[in-house]
């Protein structure tokens, strides 16, 4: 099987075509500063720990609390919907799927890992690829949501 990092050390980390779809290690959206956000874990299929991590300039409401710059949804023990609020200060909300081999380790990047985003109007949906070298994009599937009826100010 194909080693993703390969063709992503190749491409200098930019999106690369792959078996006729556009592959990423990340995304990148740009968002209004303040926003709310819904995940959906739509899919599970890995022998590891699936999760999300998301980073913005800026912080994360999640319940009340503020996270500055990052957090990571694992979907083992996350809500199955989660919504969080994102304050960014530049306007900008990375995501990245992760998984944990069962060390306690957040991975990504590396071997087989990878992502095929599928756009909509307000959602996104990821089929990501975690560390094995295959290429079934169904390791962790999900959605990420921008809850426009929610604005509201800093």
């Amino acid at each position: 099987m194909v080693a993703f990092q390969d063709l992503f050390r190749q491409s200098r980390g930019q999106p690369v075509e792959y078996d006729g779809k556009i592959i990423k290690m990340s995304d990148r959206i740009e968002i209004e500063k303040n926003i709310d956000v819904i995940i959906n874990f739509d899919k599970v299929s890995s022998p590891w720990i699936q999760g999300i991590n998301l980073k913005t300039k800026g912080y994360f409401l999640v319940e009340g609390e503020r996270l500055e710059k990052s957090i990571v949804l694992w979907s083992d023990t996350s809500p199955a919907r989660p919504h969080f609020s994102v304050v960014s200060t530049d306007g900008i909300l990375w995501v990245k799927n992760v998984w944990d081999m069962g060390d306690g380790v957040m991975q990504s990047w590396h071997a087989g890992g990878a992502m095929i985003v599928e756009e909509f109007k307000n959602v996104r949906r990821y089929l990501c690829n975690d560390g094995e070298l295959d290429d079934d994009f169904d390791d962790l599937i999900f959605t990420l949501e921008i809850d426009r009826s929610s604005q509201h100010s800093i």
